[in-house]
């Protein structure tokens, strides 16, 4: 009678066992989908005008301040090709990346390129210390304050610098986690239509 009741607690047991083990994955795979919905919310696909079965990702509009105290947002670059940029004063490979987006603004800002710098102030040291950086690199293209750090999350930026390349019609077209130099920069500006 003991070995019956000890046999039945094993079974019992391990019935729990196996069902919370089978009830995890179907919440980690809920979580997923609810992660995917919120992201396809923020960068969501649609159909080109050229073809029907080819899918772009629209970049997201926003509306930052400036540095220099100007309201931009991004939609006023449709018809240019676009280095949209994520960084912070305090990142080396930031540091490391600007002189090579200097070059490659005052080589190309006449071509149709921008360079749009979004500072993530919210994690960065403050406007002050921004202006400085600014200052003492001599860079001379936009730079964006997202203060709120709502853009940095609406474009899902965990990587600094981040960079999305966007083409003429406002589409994301390729994303650079990491710095990039000069070679990389003119590559993309000859595959970005």
């Amino acid at each position: 009678m003991v070995k019956n009741m000890i046999s039945i607690i094993i079974i019992i047991s391990l019935i729990t066992i196996v069902a919370i083990n089978v009830k995890k994955p179907i919440d980690e795979k809920e979580t997923m989908q609810t992660e995917e919905t919120a992201q396809t919310e923020t960068i969501a696909p649609h159909a080109t005008e050229d073809t029907q079965n080819q899918v772009e990702y629209r970049a997201p509009d926003f509306e930052l301040q400036t540095l220099k105290g100007e309201t931009v947002h991004l939609s006023d670059y449709v018809g240019k090709k676009v280095f949209l940029n994520f960084w912070a004063t305090w990142c080396p490979p930031c540091q490391e990346e600007v002189p090579h987006m200097q070059k490659i603004y005052e080589e190309y800002q006449n071509q149709g390129v921008e360079i749009l710098a979004v500072n993530v102030t919210n994690k960065d040291k403050g406007k002050e210390v921004v202006a400085q950086f600014v200052k003492e690199h001599g860079l001379t293209f936009d730079i964006m304050l997202d203060e709120e750090g709502f853009v940095g999350s609406k474009y899902q930026v965990i990587t600094l610098p981040t960079t999305y390349i966007i083409d003429t019609k406002g589409n994301m077209v390729n994303i650079i986690e990491g710095p990039m130099n000069e070679a990389l920069m003119k590559e993309l500006i000859n595959t970005t239509k």
